[in-house]
């Protein structure tokens, strides 16, 4: 592997993931509705992957309506009364606000032995305006260098916008970072055609990520790790203090 000075990673489900949220599911559920999942990845993952919002990230506003208007458009491709459309965007609202996020156990260790070997650290996530706080409510504040976040930027990745704010946040070229993520669009597609060397996350018990192929990763030549530990493995002369 080249010589490496900055590590990005994804943030939610790399560094850090939801021991206790409401999901839209749950919600729809109390109602007697159920949204069909090919739904959801077009209004909220999968769909909006990789494209620009400019519009949308003028301000925390803007882009919160724009979180409203497709979770308005999610509902019109459900049963659900449109009398109905206020109250479960509340339920919504009020699950947000008592989430609970959590760094994976090896998190904080493997940062700071990151972080003493020299390496400059930057979160690239697509995330929602408030990513700074998730960050915090981690307990993995003050670890990075800087912390980029799609709704910012106006760019999701794997939208080459995003990856090139990262890199200039962690003040280096695209062939002398790393970029780690758990899903394969956004954390290896989207870096290796930006000159990013990439590592896929693949952790035991993990949800599915529908966007790798079965033999990507060998076709790519790209490392495979189990959790973050995995990092310090690919990094010379890494040993976790």
């Amino acid at each position: 592997m080249s010589p490496t000075r900055a590590v990005l990673l994804d943030f939610y489900g790399t560094v850090a993931r939801a021991t206790r949220w409401v999901s839209f599911d749950e919600v729809l559920a109390e109602h007697g509705y159920e949204l069909n999942p090919d739904a959801y990845e077009r209004w909220y993952n999968d769909g909006i992957d990789g494209m620009e919002h400019d519009e949308h990230s003028q301000s925390r506003d803007t882009y919160v309506a724009w979180q409203r208007e497709r979770t308005l458009g999610m509902l019109a491709e459900t049963d659900v009364h449109p009398g109905e459309y206020e109250v479960i965007l509340e339920k919504l609202r009020a699950g947000s606000a008592t989430r609970t996020i959590e760094a994976y156990d090896e998190a904080a260790q493997v940062l700071r032995a990151l972080r003493d070997l020299g390496f400059g650290l930057v979160i690239c996530s697509n995330w929602d305006w408030d990513l700074s706080e998730a960050v915090d409510e981690s307990g993995l504040s003050g670890r990075f260098d800087a912390i980029i976040s799609s709704a910012w930027v106006g760019a999701r990745k794997p939208h080459p916008r995003i990856y090139a704010r990262a890199l200039a946040e962690a003040g280096v070229a695209a062939g002398d970072a790393l970029f780690v993520g758990d899903t394969w669009g956004p954390d290896v597609e989207g870096p290796l055609a930006a000159g990013i060397p990439a590592v896929y996350l693949r952790r035991e018990g993990h949800w599915p990520d529908g966007t790798c192929p079965h033999d990507a990763p060998a076709e790519t030549g790209t490392p495979v790790i189990a959790d973050l530990r995995g990092l310090l493995d690919l990094v010379e002369g890494a040993v976790v203090a």
